[in-house]
């Protein structure tokens, strides 16, 4: 079983439900294109940022857990691209723990 992959799997499960933007929905696209959406509130931000912190906390463990027991990489590249787009957004880098490139192992 490869652990990056379940941390990242329930994270982005997880998303959706958080109070951070209304209508955060990474698995729809939006009904009518090019909508401004609201602003979010400093707080909001604030805990948006923390929660992503944290999901790189259990990534950097889960890797290396990963890499102790001889698991393979097998993150899926949309799952890669969506944690590194929220991560992004709230100034946090996962470079470190799947490169700054195409993210995907290729082994999948």
């Amino acid at each position: 079983m490869c652990a990056t992959s379940n941390v990242g799997d329930y994270w982005r499960d997880q998303l959706p439900t958080k109070p951070y933007y209304p209508g955060i929905q990474p698995y729809i696209a939006p009904a009518v294109p090019f909508v401004v959406p609201p602003a979010i509130s400093r707080e909001k931000f604030d805990a948006l940022k923390r929660d992503v912190e944290e999901l790189k906390k259990l990534l950097t463990a889960a890797k290396r857990y990963d890499e102790q027991t001889g698991e393979p990489d097998c993150e899926l590249e949309s799952k890669i691209e969506l944690i590194k787009k929220v991560a992004k957004l709230v100034g946090v880098s996962m470079d470190d723990i799947f490169g700054s490139g195409s993210s995907a192992p290729e082994n999948k």
